[in-house]
């Protein structure tokens, strides 16, 4: 008879641990997930935010446009429509510019969470392989941040008043 706790373990005992183990790998994932998904979002935002810009932009020049043709049909005098072109072109330059850099943070966007695609294809090869050959898998520690004999890092420690006296 082998002196393995592994083989001394009853069928509840084994289940339970397989289900706690299962519930840390699914949590485990989901937080990797929310990582990854929540980087590109803010990539997004920054792209969307950017492009915002040159929109608004876009709009007001606009309004420059048409003032600008309205005071050189009107005039034909170079100060007043000049100074008004150069505020719209101007205008419209940091438009382009800034629709370029919004549609150039929008390419860097990739919404797919690739990390943990490659995590859960390894657990389900971890899986195969335990399932093949049951007993020789040795399992993992559990992470720090899920382990209940740990400390917690948010505790709040009050002074004790007896000890002061």
């Amino acid at each position: 008879m082998s002196t393995d706790p592994r083989h001394e373990r009853t069928l509840g005992q084994l289940v339970a641990s397989a289900t706690q183990d299962i519930s840390t790998l699914v949590r485990s994932e989901i937080a990797l997930a929310k990582a990854e998904v929540s980087v590109q979002v803010k990539k997004a935002g920054v792209g969307g935010g950017l492009l915002a810009g040159a929109a608004v932009i876009g709009f007001y020049s606009v309004y420059f446009i048409f003032t600008t043709i309205a005071e050189g049909i009107q005039a034909l005098g170079l100060p007043r429509w000049l100074s008004f072109l150069i505020v719209t072109v101007f205008m419209l330059l940091v438009a382009g510019v800034l629709a370029m850099l919004g549609v150039k943070k929008m390419k860097t966007v990739n919404p797919t969470p690739e990390k943990t695609i490659s995590e859960a294809q390894t657990t389900v090869a971890a899986l195969k392989s335990a399932a093949e050959h049951p007993g020789t898998t040795v399992p993992a520690p559990r992470p720090e941040w899920d382990r209940k004999d740990l400390p917690s890092t948010t505790a709040v420690t009050t002074p004790d008043p007896s000890r002061d006296a």
